[in-house]
């Protein structure tokens, strides 16, 4: 059985920050968002006001060690009014994602690791 394996690229600071020079890049950089993601994915949130959680930008939160501790949260402050937020309303369900996140530095960073 063969194993597939990631490739791992590193690049400087000064070429993550110069400009794009590939002309496919470039293209795609300029590319209207509304042309790039499919209407049935609508992002964050859904037609509805529910959290999408299949978008890409809350699904590697959901797919953490912390996942259960995030959908808690925020399907709580979803269903929650800016009045009821403001008067701690999902306090214990952000403690507890907060506390996993702490506990399992899922949100570690390279630079986190460099200190």
């Amino acid at each position: 059985m063969s194993r597939k394996t990631d490739q791992v690229v590193q690049i400087s600071e000064t070429a993550f920050w110069s400009d794009i020079k590939d002309e496919y890049i470039q293209k795609l950089a300029n590319t209207d968002p509304n042309d790039v993601y499919p209407p049935i994915n609508p992002g964050p949130t859904n037609p509805d006001g529910s959290v999408n959680f299949e978008c890409h930008c809350v699904g590697h939160l959901v797919a953490s060690p912390c996942g259960y501790e995030f959908r808690e949260a925020i399907s709580c402050q979803k269903e929650s009014t800016e009045e009821q937020m403001e008067n701690g309303a999902c306090g214990q369900q952000l403690m507890a994602f907060m506390e996993c996140a702490m506990r399992t530095q899922c949100f570690k960073t390279n630079d986190d690791e460099k200190k």
